[in-house]
């Protein structure tokens, strides 16, 4: 009965592997690329909000494409990939910075809107496109700086195909890492700037209304909406670790090492990436001004179209010809 309660969890492991990644894979580069041609638009990439938007959606294209391809290439426990330094070390380097970029540049959107609601001139002025450039840059290089260790330290471990360090201050580094800078620190940043930016849209609701243009209205429905959408999906992250912590010195019995493998698959390999491939469409769905940006991409190339179309259909007479 056990062998089998195992048997079935690998094959339905192997099974959502799959198929969930490939529609992650899927909604994640369709949703992205839409992402960025919307926000590329002159109207949001204006706006320093609108710039940040641009680069969570590239960052978000590379996590899924990072994390889940190569999961994809390694379904079968004889792929050669199993025993590569792409596989191990590298994987979960690219897949720990993009995820840090995406969150922090979600923290950094929190900020700028909370700034921009601001009725004082001068802290307004943060909300500029080059400063959000420079910050995008400073978090880019502390998001891959941050987690080197994996590349220094992590080591493949087959047959469990296990990549980690057995190094004790590692163990607690990374740890420590995953806690403050994965669920901790983003999910409080985050929630303190939405709770302060709500509150000041109550308060002073009445002035903020005629400084705000319907755009940068959106734009704060759109992240909230992406906030609220992050912490019910990251929700399941922190609960796990810390389970996973406290059970770590217990003896188990291989159903139980089978069940808890399989759910740590779902929280960490499959439902974190629903936020990152999905946003697209979040955002279709909160937003009109959004939706009205996202016509106007197909807009004017399918009037080309029907213009082109319509100009063939029209011959020119014969010059011989002549009419009685």
């Amino acid at each position: 009965m056990s062998t089998s309660i195992i048997q079935d969890l690998s094959n339905l492991t192997t099974s959502l592997s799959l198929g969930l990644g490939i529609g992650l894979i899927i909604l994640g580069l369709i949703g992205g690329i839409l992402n960025i041609l919307v926000f590329s638009r002159s109207n949001l990439r204006k706006t320093s909000c609108g710039i940040y938007f641009l680069v969570a959606s590239i960052s978000s294209i590379a996590f899924v494409l990072t994390g889940q391809i190569p999961r994809l290439a390694t379904i079968s426990s004889t792929s050669l990939l199993l025993t590569t330094f792409w596989y191990c070390q590298l994987r979960i380097y690219l897949t720990n910075s993009f995820g840090l970029l995406t969150r922090g540049l979600l923290v950094l959107t929190s900020l700028d809107r909370l700034l921009f609601c601001s009725l004082n001139v001068h802290i307004r002025t943060w909300c500029q496109t080059k400063i959000a450039i420079r910050m995008i840059i400073i978090l880019i290089l502390i998001s891959f700086i941050l987690p080197i260790h994996v590349l220094i330290y992590y080591e493949l471990r087959l047959p469990s195909r296990s990549c980690r360090s057995d190094i004790a201050w590692i163990g607690t580094y990374d740890l420590s890492y995953q806690y403050i800078f994965v669920v901790i620190l983003p999910s409080c940043l985050m929630g303190l700037f939405s709770l302060l930016l709500i509150s000041h849209l109550r308060n002073q609701r009445i002035r903020l209304a005629r400084k705000l243009r319907k755009r940068d209205k959106q734009l704060i429905w759109m992240l909230l909406s992406q906030i609220l959408f992050y912490t019910i999906i990251h929700v399941p992250l922190p609960i796990n670790m810390t389970y996973n912590r406290l059970t770590l010195d217990l003896e188990k019995s291989r159903e139980r090492i089978a069940i808890e493998n399989f759910f740590s698959f779902l929280i960490n390999s499959e439902i974190v990436y629903i936020y990152f491939s999905t946003t697209f469409f979040l955002h279709t769905i909160v937003s009109p001004t959004f939706r009205q940006e996202f016509i106007q991409i197909w807009k004017i190339p399918i009037q080309r179209m029907i213009f082109h179309q319509t100009i063939t259909r029209i011959r020119p007479m014969n010059p011989g010809t002549t009419i009685n």
